[in-house]
């Protein structure tokens, strides 16, 4: 019995996330956004090229928003002006330019 409702409860677990995952995007998202900051800064400073790391988005986001989210994410981070980061520095800063341009969309809706 203690088996059964153990597996019950994993599966509930298990499942509520990812039914929560397919609601929203990734785009409409700041902690995600800061989160995949990190996650190519991190590739730029292990020296993965800017082809690269637009493969791998491909390879992984297919929702259409979620990869235009991800590419311009990219684009700002291997852009010839902008400063190296450390994947805590974009983390930061993308979730607060996301949070600061949420804000402004807020009051026009």
């Amino acid at each position: 019995m203690k088996r059964v409702v153990v597996s019950a409860l994993l599966a509930l677990c298990l499942a509520q996330p990812a039914a929560q995952a397919v609601a929203q995007t990734v785009s409409e998202q700041c902690f995600a956004i800061g989160d995949i900051a990190a996650q190519v800064a991190s590739w730029r400073a292990h020296k993965k090229t800017k082809a690269q790391a637009l493969e791998q988005a491909a390879k992984y986001y297919k929702d259409d928003a979620d990869l235009q989210a991800v590419n311009a994410i990219i684009e700002k981070i291997y852009s010839a002006d902008a400063p190296r980061m450390t994947p805590d520095q974009a983390s930061m800063a993308f979730t607060s330019d996301c949070v600061t341009r949420q804000k402004k969309q807020a009051p026009a809706q």
